[in-house]
């Protein structure tokens, strides 16, 4: 009898250690190996501005790439004219929140938060969302459209829009 209420409260502990170490994780959020993998390749990129470095730019953009704006979507603006204005006035410092990466294969759709840091304190008027196309090239991949619009209020109903029914915690 000993023995078993030894057993059963060993029991009880590990189990409720086990219950404290799993409420533990819930609460930290994870990164898979892709949205790390595109973390490091729009951290470089964001760098690579910060640097007004065009070589290390240049290299991560497909040979077609355009940037396409919420506020003009029928409007791309090329390659050579993004790179140009971003790298004759570079940005604040951003930081890259939210990510989503849908991968297919040789195409990559990751989407994020990307956020301004002037001076070192954020600024959400200046918040961009972001949705990025990479395509596979080889062993590396390669920026091939960036679609942006500024982030916060919206103006219109958006059809098919969820925004209004409850959220469920995103699970990294």
């Amino acid at each position: 009898m000993k023995n078993l209420s030894v057993t059963l409260g060993l029991l009880l502990a590990v189990g409720t250690v086990s219950s404290v170490c799993w409420s533990a994780e819930e609460r930290i959020p994870t990164v898979t190996r892709t949205v790390k993998i595109f973390t490091e390749l729009e951290s470089a990129i964001s760098a690579s501005i910060q640097r007004g470095d065009a070589a290390a730019l240049q290299k991560a953009l497909s040979d077609d790439f355009e940037l396409r704006v919420g506020a003009q979507p029928g409007t791309p603006t090329p390659r050579e004219e993004w790179v140009r204005s971003l790298l004759a006035k570079p940005l604040a410092p951003t930081r890259i929140e939210q990510m989503a990466v849908h991968d297919m294969g040789d195409v990559a759709v990751v989407s994020f938060l990307e956020t301004a840091i002037p001076a070192g304190k954020r600024d959400p008027s200046r918040d961009i969302f972001v949705v990025d196309v990479w395509k596979r090239a080889g062993d590396t991949w390669l920026l091939a459209i960036r679609y942006a619009s500024a982030h916060g209020t919206r103006p219109v109903a958006i059809p098919g829009d969820a925004s209004s029914t409850p959220q469920i915690p995103k699970k990294y």
